[in-house]
């Protein structure tokens, strides 16, 4: 009996270690649906939402999932959580559904409007503010019984965020508005574009970051008077970066179109790739913790992060290597479900990247992209989204290279 308990005990450590190597990790994907939006309770409670009045809901981390009715067959655009006994969900056609028992059941809320719904902020339980299609604003003093029109206009508004006296709405045609008194007020930001914004998230009174089509990264730091437009470490002008999310006032994470997930640790000045092992189109991104979180996207897809998505990254006790060296990738032949793994050695600081590619010259994956000390580091991957084949790897630091080769099977 002993010995039974120690090899579960065993078979379940690994698998947590090797969901914790690859830094999104796939907990869903039917092909089928579009989901849009994403919000977490905690760690083990997810919500998400997408096309056709389509709800998930998970409340042990994303191992299971059941679908709660909604009521609704138009698309649902986002999900937002104010607490465990209170949730909204928006979407198209002036859909609004609330939940008071943790996401088990929704219950639609009539809001006098016909517009598509695009996002909500919760000043308390009762107090909340909604914004949507053509510059819609309107708002609830009594957690939704009855609503207050404020405004509207021509330019969807597409997402809010609100910390302490500094609020930012960003929409179509470069829309940006800013408050100064917790959104009571709102004028209007300059930034350097007219491409549509998609999302927006608030370090801290002064400074924010806004997403949005074409690569589009802006960034304040003004409290949203003016927005910079700033450049990634790689091209992404093709890219639709569609979510935002600040974990920390330093460590920002984007995801967005074609799998691609970013992330800044100096409050969004610089940014750089992470290896999501997706390809689909990701509309939306949630975290519980500074380290716990999901995006979802096209085809069903829900990917999840116990590291803030970075790779695990182990530095190996050696004296200092005085040359750069790239190692063997194990196991070989890598095989569906093994993380692969590979020593480098750094004779110096610098910024480093090890990227994988096929033998057309194609780039495949990012492994590590990012100012790395001196010293002997074993990296490791998941490359369970190359399809079977062999592949090139390259390490470079500061002019120089090395190349290996590695096969996927199966």
């Amino acid at each position: 009996m002993r010995l039974r308990f120690l090899l579960l005990l065993s078979i379940i450590l690994s698998t947590v270690t090797a969901q914790a190597q690859v830094g999104w990790y796939q907990l869903r994907q039917t092909g089928e649906d579009f989901l849009f939006s994403v919000d977490m309770l905690d760690a083990n409670t997810i919500t998400a939402v997408g096309s056709d009045g389509l709800i998930l809901h998970s409340t042990d981390g994303g191992s299971n999932w059941t679908t709660p009715v909604s009521g609704a067959s138009d698309n649902l655009r986002r999900v937002r959580w104010h607490s465990p006994s209170l949730g909204v969900i928006l979407g198209n056609g002036g859909v609004a559904l609330k939940s008071i028992d943790g996401g088990a059941s929704w219950q639609s809320m009539g809001t006098g409007t016909t517009k598509a719904l695009f996002d909500v902020h919760f000043f308390d339980a009762d107090n909340w503010l909604v914004i949507g299609q053509a510059a819609l604003r309107i708002a609830t003093s009594d957690g939704g019984q009855s609503w207050e029109q404020l405004g509207s206009g021509s330019d969807n508004f597409n997402e809010i965020d609100i910390s302490g006296d500094f609020g930012a709405i960003v929409g179509n045609k470069g829309l940006i508005r800013y408050s100064r008194d917790g959104g009571k007020s709102w004028r209007d930001g300059k930034a350097s574009t007219n491409l549509e914004l998609t999302g927006v998230s608030i370090g801290d009174d002064s400074t924010a970051v806004a997403v949005g089509a074409n690569g589009t990264i802006l960034r304040t730091q003004d409290g949203g008077r003016n927005w910079s437009e700033i450049l990634a470490s790689i091209p992404i002008s093709s890219y639709r970066l569609s979510g935002v999310r600040h974990l920390t006032r330093e460590h920002i994470v984007i995801s967005g179109y074609f799998g691609i997930v970013l992330w800044s640790t100096d409050t969004g000045l610089t940014w750089n790739a992470q290896e999501s092992n997706t390809q689909v189109n990701l509309e939306g991104v949630a975290f519980a913790t500074d380290k716990i979180g999901v995006t979802v996207g096209w085809d069903g897809t829900i990917m999840r992060t116990n590291t803030a998505g970075t790779l695990d990254i182990r530095e190996v006790p050696a004296p200092r290597p005085t040359a750069l060296a790239l190692g063997n990738v194990w196991p070989q032949p890598l095989r569906t479900g093994s993380p692969a793994q590979v020593d480098i050695q750094l004779p110096a600081a610098g910024h480093v990247s090890l990227r994988v590619y096929d033998l057309l010259g194609r780039q495949r994956l990012i492994v590590h992209d990012a100012w790395t000390e001196a010293g002997t580091y074993t990296l490791r991957w998941n490359a369970t989204t190359l399809p079977k084949g062999v592949y090139l790897y390259r390490l470079e630091q500061g002019g120089q290279a090395q190349v290996r080769k590695f096969t996927r099977v199966d």
